[in-house]
């Protein structure tokens, strides 16, 4: 007669305690409330404009929907994506991609970031120190061309002061008194030439004011530009 009710006491036990550890049950837990938010791959934006749009309860259980804090995030201006973890006993951490800015663009308030695709970013540029090339408007052609160069070589990038579109599809970039002429979007190769050209002009001392990278193959320097 034991041997029935023991197992029946041990059936409900385990019932009670997979209802208790559910995510339904640990969200009654006030042990588990969300006491820290870690904020990581954040660059750009302001970390307290982010914690904002979390939109936390202050009885904000760590067990709580995730998916629905991820989602808030990437509805913030310049997010590409969030993935939200679990840290216990009551910190969220959540890794954040950011979009890339590329350039300045002039707005009605000041300078506007933009990402690649011409898209205005809602970065602060005092804030985040931002230096990017000056360009006239979210052209896709300059700007494409501009995150190629970032990609392909962070010195030359960041020696760009501004780019505009030249004649024929060309992307011109200027560097101080000297400028590059691509044409168009660069292929990675064709960046890397470029810059490989640039320092061996520096390393040797010879002047030039322009290198045009629109031929297939060839960098040509010249010391006036044309």
């Amino acid at each position: 007669m034991k041997r029935p009710a023991l197992w029946f006491a041990g059936a409900a036990a385990l019932l009670l305690g997979a209802v208790v550890l559910s995510p339904l049950g640990l969200r009654q837990v006030a042990f588990f409330q969300v006491r820290r938010v870690e904020l990581v791959g954040t660059r750009y934006l302001a970390p307290e404009q982010l914690v904002a749009r979390l939109g936390l309860a202050p009885d904000q259980n760590l067990f709580d929907d995730a998916g629905e804090i991820a989602r808030r995030v990437e509805r913030v201006g310049g997010v590409v994506s969030a993935r939200v973890e679990r840290r216990l006993p009551g910190t969220l951490r959540i890794t954040v991609v950011e979009r890339v800015p590329v350039a300045f663009a002039p707005g009605p308030n000041g300078l506007v970031p933009l990402d690649p695709t011409g898209h205005a970013l809602p970065y602060d540029p005092a804030a985040t120190g931002l230096a990017l090339p000056l360009v006239p408007r979210a052209d896709s052609l300059v700007l494409g061309a501009l995150a190629q160069v970032r990609a392909a070589d962070s010195a030359l990038y960041q020696d760009v002061d501004a780019a505009e579109r030249g004649e024929a599809g060309a992307v011109l970039l200027e560097l101080g008194p000297r400028r590059v002429m691509l044409r168009g979007i660069p292929t990675i190769d064709e960046v890397q030439a470029v810059a490989a050209v640039r320092r061996h002009l520096a390393a040797t001392g010879r002047p030039y004011a322009e290198l045009d990278a629109r031929f297939e193959g060839w960098v040509v320097a010249r010391r006036s530009g044309s």
